[in-house]
């Protein structure tokens, strides 16, 4: 139902004077698109459709005068030919515009303010989540605004900036991948995905990892495990030969190391890390980003977030909508996202183990909104005997790269410490040095 107050928001002259504008001069239509962009701007039916016959004419090549608009709007003639003969010159169409734009901004605004209001009376709808959709739809309506005007030259300028200015990539600090995709670009998407027991989050972590010490601020989202033992792999990085299985199972004796991780993570990672465990809506989510304004997201894993119980959508419903707020929060917030996703089981029923863009669980969504897809792949699980590199390479498989080009970046690979290494020689010789663990218990 829409609100008797945005019925009352409308100037049929401004509408009439639009298009008699068009019509002694066709040019004027370019003028008035600068400000009109659909034909449901105009609030009266009969000019709507008057609206959209003239863009069609103007799209297929055909004069605009008032000879072909009446051809293509049957039944009309008398009121065409009127609106030629009220205006007598085109000069003010950019006016007349604009107040036919701002009427119609103004009537969705009450729309739009109208439903929040009306959701804000069921009880089952949280408050924070009618903030959000608030917040979204005036981001929305804002996006809308042609008063935005084209500049070559601040282009120009951005565009240049963005070439010899390193900092608007985002490396995530390992060669290999790097030398791939570049880095990551503020206002996109990168996906990590892998099967369970492939290093995924163990992946996303040490990226965390490096972007801190690099001096960006970094937010984390642990939905599969708590803080504390997402905490044990960052003591488990930052030490000498610590397993995190000698973390996990208070197998510790070398309390002095323990303190001089413990040491290195306060000095180097406050003010920089933030991480989440217990925040499960979308909603709550993006307040929290909002509030802390990271240089980057990591959200650990999508398919865990938390939907009404009266959503009663299927889950790639679910998680393609998600992916798409993520997709307008990236870009209207200015940061960089990393969603980590579960792989199907496809990919067990092939010889061939390598991760493809097919396997993507639950929506071709995260497929679509992303700049970059990467697969983690760790040989050793699947078949340790043929694995390259022993249990010392990992696979990260760049299957997705809007920018630039794919391929297979091998990095060296510590499960025990939960570290990854430049390349795989590194990795075996930083384990030779420490202090060898366990594989049990080791969520990758």
């Amino acid at each position: 139902m829409v609100p008797q107050d945005s019925v009352s928001i409308h100037n049929i002259e401004s509408e009439k004077a639009v298009l008699g504008s068009v019509l002694i001069d066709s040019k004027a239509l370019i003028k008035a698109k600068s400000w009109i962009q659909d034909d449901d701007f105009f609030y009266n039916t009969k000019n709507k459709t008057i609206w959209k016959a003239m863009c069609d004419l103007d799209s297929e090549g055909i004069p605009v005068d008032t000879v072909s608009v009446c051809a293509k709007v049957k039944n009309e003639a008398y009121y065409i030919t009127g609106l030629a003969e009220t205006i007598p010159t085109s000069a003010n169409v950019e006016v007349y515009a604009k107040q036919v734009y701002e009427d119609w901004l103004k009537r969705e605004i009450v729309k739009q303010s109208y439903k929040v209001a009306t959701d804000a009376k069921d009880s089952s709808a949280g408050v924070h989540t009618l903030l959000e959709q608030l917040y979204e739809t005036t981001g929305n309506l804002l996006n809308l605004d042609p008063t935005q005007t084209f500049d070559l030259d601040s282009l120009l300028d951005a565009t240049k900036d963005s070439i010899f200015n390193g900092r608007q990539l985002t490396k995530t600090g390992f060669g290999a991948l790097d030398n791939i995709i570049s880095g990551m670009t503020k206002g996109e998407i990168t996906i990590f995905a892998g099967r369970p027991g492939n290093a995924k989050t163990t992946t996303v972590a040490n990226i965390a990892r490096n972007l801190v010490l690099s001096g960006k601020k970094v937010v984390m989202f642990n939905r599969e495990m708590p803080n504390t033992e997402m905490m044990k792999k960052f003591i488990a990085m930052e030490s000498e030969g610590i397993t995190y299985h000698a973390l996990r199972h208070n197998a510790v004796t070398n309390k002095e190391v323990i303190e001089n991780s413990l040491k290195i993570i306060k000095e180097k990672y406050t003010d920089k890390l933030f991480m989440y465990d217990n925040i499960s809506t979308i909603d709550s989510t993006f307040r929290e980003i909002r509030k802390i304004k990271p240089d980057v997201v990591i959200d650990d894993h999508i398919g865990l977030i938390e939907y009404s119980k009266n959503d009663n959508r299927d889950l790639r419903l679910k998680i393609g909508d998600t992916s798409r707020r993520y997709k307008w929060l990236c870009k209207s917030e200015n940061i960089s996202v990393i969603l980590v996703s579960q792989l199907n089981r496809n990919i067990e029923y092939r010889q061939e183990r390598i991760p493809k863009l097919s396997d993507l669980a639950e929506s071709g969504n995260l497929e679509q909104d992303a700049e970059i897809v990467a697969f983690t792949h760790y040989p050793w699980t699947v078949d340790f005997e043929s694995a390259k590199h022993g249990r010392f390479g990992l696979d990260i498989v760049v299957a997705k790269n809007r920018y630039g080009s794919t391929g297979k970046a091998t990095v060296g690979f510590s499960p025990d410490c939960c570290t990854i290494y430049d390349t795989v020689e590194e990795a075996e010789l930083s384990v030779a040095k420490g202090v060898p663990g366990s594989l049990n218990d080791v969520p990758f």
